[in-house]
């Protein structure tokens, strides 16, 4: 049968449209204009690939005019000439728009698959910039059709301060990455964004502060004056046992064995997600035994000051104090924070003639190289005579006392040389 080219013409379209009857009529070339049951008048193109029959709809007519409909069949004829198969390729087009995910469902399954890896500061932080930014600015969006200027444009409107938008980038990385895992994506559109392209350089962090011997010679003996006797406590214990503050505010009164002189921390406080062996001397044994007579029946050794909460201490209760000591107590040394506590403990352990190796175990600081993978001890003595020597210093530095006043000589001993 001879091809029937431009057999239609709209006068032929017009009567059978107001005819109303089921028609199929081929324009030719496989352009077919169908009228339904239903009076839906539809242009279809229709081919073959290999031994089957495909058919294509290009649109409803009077919307698509004969004329158009047959400059859309010239050009899907081009592309199946040249061996492209469009039916094919709208059916799993459709099945991507149906099970297209938007960046929100993806922030939901990262929050699913990744968080219960991280650590509960993470969480929290990520949550908060899941929810409070990320779902906000780029939520409805389609992970297919996010671009990196909808990224840049997210960093720049938020408003977070740059350190914070820092993590944002990383968040916003690791969750297209999460994308791009799954083949969602080809690419992840937050690669090789620049964060001081778009901020600018980056403010200079404040650095780590050592609190000398003169200053907490000055601190120490009047600090449950500054920051209240349980504060103080607490502040004592926190320099002391070189923990991060979260890890103390945390601490379990289950877990403290005043026998044994150690204290476990739980995996779930620790920045690493590895819990560890604290040594107690038996100076901090006994300020570990005042807090937890104050704690009385709760499980908590930092017990909430208020009646109504039955968990433990506002995580920032001790800078809080620390805080008001300074503007209303008159504190007259180098302003600190709690988390200075651990770089003092650091470079007074070193003084003290401790190696560095020890220094960073008695700050539960990993070991690197091959040290860090095969020493797996909990109990370590070297950890526990540093922690002595250092809780001695701290001791001395409460009384207000020297080595060779407590032993009534007048001798003044060298401390050792810094080790290597």
């Amino acid at each position: 049968m001879p091809r029937l080219h431009h057999a239609l013409d709209d006068l032929q379209l017009r009567r059978w449209v107001a005819q109303g009857e089921p028609v199929a009529k081929s324009d030719g070339d496989g352009l077919t204009f169908t009228l339904s049951d239903t009076r839906a008048a539809t242009w279809v193109l229709r081919y073959s690939r290999g031994t089957r029959r495909r058919e294509l709809t290009l649109g409803t007519y009077p919307d698509l005019s004969l004329s158009d409909a047959r400059k859309k069949a010239r050009a899907y004829r081009v592309k199946i000439d040249g061996g492209e198969d469009p039916a094919a390729d709208k059916r799993v087009e459709k099945a991507r728009v149906r099970e297209a995910v938007t960046v929100s469902k993806l922030c939901d399954e990262f929050v699913e698959k990744r968080f219960p890896s991280l650590a509960e500061n993470s969480v929290k932080m990520y949550g908060w910039l899941l929810d409070g930014t990320l779902r906000t600015k780029l939520g409805p969006l389609e992970v297919r059709a996010t671009r990196p200027s909808d990224i840049v444009y997210m960093i720049k409107t938020c408003g977070h301060p740059w350190s914070v938008c820092k993590t944002l980038l990383g968040l916003t990385t690791r969750v297209f990455t999460h994308a791009t895992g799954q083949r969602m994506i080809d690419a992840n559109p937050a690669t090789g964004i620049d964060l001081e392209a778009i901020l600018g350089e980056q403010p200079k962090r404040r650095k780590r502060l050592m609190l000398s011997e003169e200053e907490l010679r000055a601190l120490l003996p009047g600090v449950d004056k500054l920051l209240g006797r349980a504060n103080g406590l607490m502040f004592r214990i926190l320099l002391a046992t070189c923990v991060r503050t979260r890890e103390l505010v945390k601490a379990e009164k289950s877990l403290i064995d005043l026998e044994r002189g150690s204290w476990r921390v739980r995996g779930e406080t620790v920045k690493t997600k590895e819990g560890f062996l604290v040594p107690l001397p038996p100076l901090v044994i006994g300020w570990f035994r005042e807090l937890i007579a104050l704690s009385g029946d709760s499980p908590w050794l930092c017990p909430s000051r208020w009646s109504k909460n039955e968990g433990h201490v506002n995580m920032h209760i001790l800078r809080d104090a620390i805080t008001e000591a300074f503007v209303s107590k008159g504190l007259e040394i180098r302003r600190f924070t709690p988390h200075d506590t651990r770089s003092t403990a650091k470079g007074h352990l070193r003084n003290l003639g401790f190696s560095r190796e020890i220094s960073e175990i008695a700050l539960n600081h990993k070991l690197p190289g091959i040290e860090g993978v095969y020493d797996v001890r909990e109990e370590i003595p070297e950890r526990r005579r540093a922690m002595e020597a250092w809780a001695k210093f701290i001791g001395e530095c409460c009384d207000g006392t020297t080595p060779h006043e407590e032993s009534g000589s007048n001798v003044v001993p060298f401390k050792p040389r810094r080790a290597a």
